[in-house]
Parts: C-alpha cells; structure tokens; sequence
C-alpha cells in the first residue's frame, strides 16, 4: 500500500480519534489486564526495576522524557534524587532539552534513565553520546526502546532497535553494556501485536478481548521462552571509571 509521505503524522490522529491512550503514571506502574497494552507496559515496569536493583544505590538519576517520571519511586527506595527532562516546557519537568540536547552539565548524574525515548529522537547516536556525557565516571545508564510497535509519534517516531542494535548503541557512545533484558518472549510479542490491531478495530470497548489475550500471552510466553521476537528491550550500561 502505497504512504502518504506528508499525510503520515495527520493519518495517525485521524485514526486515534477517539481512542486516545496517553498513560498516567499508575498506568505504566500498575497497568490493567484490561489495557490493549498491558503486556508491554508491565514487562517494561518488572525489567526497569530489576535493572534499577543492580545499580549501587544513592545519588542523583535523571528521567529523560518523562516529565512525571513513572519509575521515581523504584529509584527513590534505591536511595536516589530524582529529577525529570522533557522536551515540553509546559510539562512540569525539572529540566528542559532533549536527549541530543540536554543543555546540563558534565559528569552530573549517577544514574540517567531514558525509557521509551530514543525512537522519537531525531539521532539517537548523539542521544546517546549525551547520555555519556551527563553521566559521572562509573555511572549507569538505562535505556530502553522499541523492537515492535505501531507507529506513535509524540511528536515523531524515527527508529526500532534490535538487541544487537541497542547493545551497539551503547557501545559506541563509550558506555560498557552490562544487562540486556528481552520484555517478552515471541509468543507475548506475538499476543501484544494482536492486541494493536484489535484495539485499532475496537478501542477501549475491546477491554474483555484484551484482557484474554493478555492472559494467554503471559502463560505462554512463561511456557516457552524465546527472545528472538522481542517487542522491547533494556539495557544498562556504564560509563567506565576512567573515562
């Protein structure tokens, strides 16, 4: 089928219309069975702690994106500070600039998080050499990305990383990967998509459907494990003691 190249942001929300799904932070935290995206968003909460219980705890962190940072309090009972970023100044965020573009200084933070963020960002290799330079000597990065999802973009929507990808990435910014985690195997990759394309037919209303759909996606992704088909991935990184 052939796109629309100047019509592509204004299809996306004449096809959201009514369906607008915009998440609070007890949405990403605590989401419902009931969500046509309760598999990612819960992956993405149980993987996100777990990287954040490797880090040593205590100092300052930085949420890239995230003008109410979701995943503030697993960082706070690791004994962070915690400030917020965003590209809106209308947000509420601690902090103004992008992930290319932070406008803060060198060797700042212990700990940056930049969750759901580089898929939007015009060049996430420079996203990523910030990150780098943002970050103290033996500090962590973490940083997660799409591998399948639906095109969203808030306000654009460039990029989808494979593992090897992400791994890369950090790499090539001068950051040592340390943990890699797939948020689902093929089989709740699989059940996610399938819950994209019935909320696109059915929106909010398709909550029953969802709900089966997630249930059987995490019983069988629990049975037969395979991170080959991922729908996102996290990686924590460091920035050597040295450099």
């Amino acid at each position: 089928m052939r796109i629309d190249i100047s019509g592509m942001h204004g299809e996306f929300l004449a096809a959201q219309q009514g369906k607008k799904s915009r998440h609070s932070v007890l949405d990403r935290t605590a989401p419902s069975i009931w969500q046509y995206d309760y598999l990612a968003l819960s992956t993405l909460r149980q993987d996100v702690g777990a990287l954040i219980a490797e880090v040593p705890g205590g100092g300052d962190a930085l949420d890239i994106g995230a003008d109410k940072s979701p995943y503030r309090e697993l960082l706070e009972d690791r004994g962070f500070t915690v400030k917020t970023l965003d590209v809106d100044p209308r947000s509420g965020a601690d902090f103004t600039g992008t992930v290319e573009q932070t406008g803060l200084g060198d060797l700042t933070f212990d700990l940056v998080l930049c969750t759901q963020v580089l898929e939007h960002c015009d060049d996430p290799w420079a996203g990523m050499r910030e990150v780098r330079r943002i970050l103290k000597r033996g500090g962590h990065a973490l940083i997660s990305v799409p591998h399948v999802w639906f095109y969203h973009p808030h306000p654009k929507d460039h990029w989808r990383f494979t593992q090897e990808g992400l791994v890369h990435l950090c790499a090539t910014a001068g950051l040592v990967p340390r943990s890699l985690l797939a948020q689902g195997g093929s089989l709740l990759a699989g059940a996610q998509v399938l819950n994209f394309l019935a909320y696109g037919v059915l929106g909010r209303s398709g909550a029953p459907l969802f709900a089966a759909i997630n249930a059987l996606g995490r019983t069988a992704d629990r049975l037969v494990p395979n991170t080959l088909f991922c729908h996102n991935i996290a990686c924590l990184a460091q920035r050597p003691h040295a450099l």
